[in-house]
Order: C-alpha cells, then sequence, then structure tokens
C-alpha cells in the first residue's frame, strides 16, 4: 500500500469516522499509516479518530508495533441490517433499467418465514404495470411464481426447512406442501425449464389483499427466476405481464435470458457489496 497517493478527506466528521471503521475492518490488524491510506485521511487525523473511536469501544490498540484492531462492537453497527437489504439495494437499479429497456414492472422477492416478501417492484417506471406495489406485501410460497422460483433452486437444506413450516400449516395456500409427490414434480419441471408461472390458484386469493392488486391479477401473471450468487440463492425476480398480450411461451422465449442477465448482475453486485 505504501506510495499510493491518500484520498481527499471526507469532509464530515461522521464521515471521516466511519471511513477509518471501514478501513479497520479490512483486515485483522493495522497500522496507523496504512489505516489513514485506507480511509483517505492524513496520519494525523487518523490518528485522532483511532483514539475517539478507542474511547467509544469500537477500535483498539494491540500496540506500537502490532498497531489497531477493530472490536466486537463494530457489529453492533449492522444488527439492523439484513441481506434482503443489501440485496434491495443491489437489485433497484439494474431493475430499473430493464423495466427502461423492456417496459414491463419486474418485481423482486425474497423469503419471509411462511411467505415471500415483494421487497421492490419497479411500477413507477413502467408503462404496462396493473400491479400496485407494496412494499413487503406477502406472497405464497407455493402458489405464487416467486416462491415456486426460490424453492425450485433453493439448496436442499433450505427447502426443507421451508417445507416444514409450510407442512404444519392448515391454509390453503399451503396445503401442496402435505402432498410432496406432487409438490417435488411441480418443483422438478420447474428447474428443467429453468423458471416458474405464477399458479391459478393465486388469483383465487382475495384475503388481505388491495383492491387494485386484484384487478392487476385478473390481468397479469408472473414469470421468476432465482437471483443466485453461487450456491447461495439470495431471492427470486418476476415479470409480470399481460395474457392478452403474450402467452406464458412467448413470455419465456422473449424475456427469460434477459431475466437471468439481470439477476446475474444483482447476485454479481451483492457479492462485490459483501465482499
Amino acid at each position: 500500500m505504501a506510495g499510493k497517493p491518500v484520498k481527499s478527506a471526507p469532509r464530515a466528521p461522521v464521515a471521516r469516522a466511519l471511513a477509518v471503521v471501514e478501513a479497520l475492518n479490512r483486515a485483522p490488524v493495522m497500522h496507523v499509516g496504512a489505516i489513514a491510506e485506507a480511509a483517505g485521511l492524513p496520519k494525523s487525523s487518523a490518528v485522532r479518530l483511532l483514539a475517539q473511536l478507542a474511547e467509544a469501544g469500537y477500535a483498539e490498540r494491540l500496540s506500537r508495533a502490532a498497531g489497531w484492531r477493530a472490536t466486537s462492537r463494530v457489529l453492533a453497527l449492522s444488527s439492523g441490517f439484513r441481506m434482503s437489504d443489501l440485496v434491495t439495494e443491489a437489485a433497484r437499479a439494474p431493475m430499473r433499467r430493464f423495466t427502461a429497456q423492456h417496459r414491463w414492472a419486474v418485481f423482486l422477492g425474497v423469503p419471509e418465514g411462511h411467505e415471500m416478501l415483494v421487497r421492490y417492484g419497479t411500477v413507477a417506471e413502467s408503462p404496462l404495470a396493473v400491479d400496485a406495489f407494496i412494499p413487503d406485501v406477502q406472497t405464497p410460497f407455493l402458489l405464487s411464481a416467486l416462491g415456486q422460483a426460490w424453492l425450485a433452486f433453493a439448496p436442499a437444506a433450505e427447502r426443507e426447512a421451508v417445507l416444514a413450516r409450510l407442512a404444519l400449516s392448515r391454509r390453503a395456500s399451503d396445503r401442496l406442501a402435505r402432498d410432496r409427490a406432487d409438490l417435488d414434480r411441480m418443483l422438478a419441471r420447474v428447474r428443467k425449464r429453468g423458471y416458474a408461472i405464477t399458479d391459478e390458484a393465486t388469483r383465487r386469493i382475495t384475503k388481505n389483499v388491495a383492491r387494485r392488486a386484484l384487478e392487476g391479477r385478473k390481468r397479469a401473471t408472473g414469470l421468476a427466476v432465482p437471483i443466485l450468487a453461487g450456491e447461495r440463492i439470495l431471492g427470486a425476480l418476476s415479470l409480470r405481464y399481460f395474457r392478452s398480450s403474450l402467452s406464458d411461451g412467448d413470455a419465456a422465449r422473449l424475456y427469460l435470458e434477459p431475466l437471468r442477465e439481470l439477476t446475474g448482475e444483482i447476485g454479481e453486485a451483492v457479492v462485490q457489496k459483501v465482499l
């Protein structure tokens, strides 16, 4: 790291302190000079901020020779942040670009307990959208394209944990979890073709569904694909289209590969943020 030019220092005191915390997170132990360079600060500023962070419990000086390290208290800074928040952040811009190019709205879903949650949708960017976007609206695992795509491509342990919970449910939307032969065949079909299509039974669910969303269900359906990052599944993405305009086969032919490219971009963005 020696010899590299020091970046211009952030002006706000909080930004400078957070830059030091981020620098400390890059290695188990760091010397002041390396911390200052990584944070883009003069060495004198880094020394002062490290002392303040140590007083607050976020940094610790091991010795003059060993240097500084972050303490376990830095974990509290991220305790309110979920992986689904990271996925949503990474997905927003690519999803908006997709809709700007292809016009159809796309929706991001992540698993949450007994349901998939729709975390984001490009309704505002789509001239063809009929579904209202309601943040964190719930959709059934087994009846929605988002849920089926997630289940079909999730690692076996994660899938079985979800299905075990659904099998104990008495809700009509979870009934298929108690018929594993039919369910396994359905998920095998989804894996084989690479995408899921919204189940017709979803259209008959009306409890706790906004009127605008119900109207949208009568006219549109979803084609969903998983969002993968290596062996990890991050969620699923669904494109909503008019059945009067496209058959399911035409929707897959036209948009499956663009959707896969989109999910690949999202997965790569999440990996880069985590690293």
